[in-house]
């Protein structure tokens, strides 16, 4: 979607939530390719030992999982995300004339929000205080037990 051109607020919304899960996407591939280097990076311990007081050379062989090298995962537990749009509502005409069909053609009203950014604000003389925010709560599904207690 482009900056210029309006968006309706279910797009907007969409491609966060998409922008999201690509993210996490990338960052749960991250951690298996970490693991599956780890896997294939070997390790080797060499120390003395005393046997029958004499220092006998040892070694131990493996890869980093086998020593409990181990890389973390990176979880998106929770986050607000707070976009400053300009809103604007007209009714639906498609709603009075059709009783089938997609749901927004069912909606009374249409939202069209525009990204509130530098041209915009210039072209328009439009001033950020102005702007609606959307606040949009992510959390994961079931939420962690730190987010069910809130």
């Amino acid at each position: 979607m482009s900056v210029e051109q309006n968006a309706t607020l279910d797009e907007i919304i969409r491609d966060v939530l998409v922008s999201l899960v690509s993210a996490q996407t990338q960052a749960n591939q991250a951690f298996v390719d970490s693991i599956k280097e780890l896997a294939n990076t070997e390790v080797v311990i060499s120390y003395k030992k005393k046997v029958d007081g004499k220092d006998v050379d040892q070694t131990i062989k493996g890869n980093a999982l086998a020593f409990g090298i181990v890389p973390s995962m990176f979880v998106i537990k929770s986050g607000i995300i707070e976009l400053k749009t300009a809103i604007t509502v007209s009714g639906n005409v498609a709603a009075k004339s059709s009783a089938i069909g997609d749901v927004r053609n069912k909606a009374a009203y249409l939202f069209k929000t525009q990204a509130i950014d530098a041209r915009y604000q210039n072209t328009y003389a439009y001033k950020t205080e102005a702007s609606s925010v959307i606040k949009i709560t992510v959390v994961p599904v079931p939420p962690s037990a730190d987010i069910a207690s809130i």
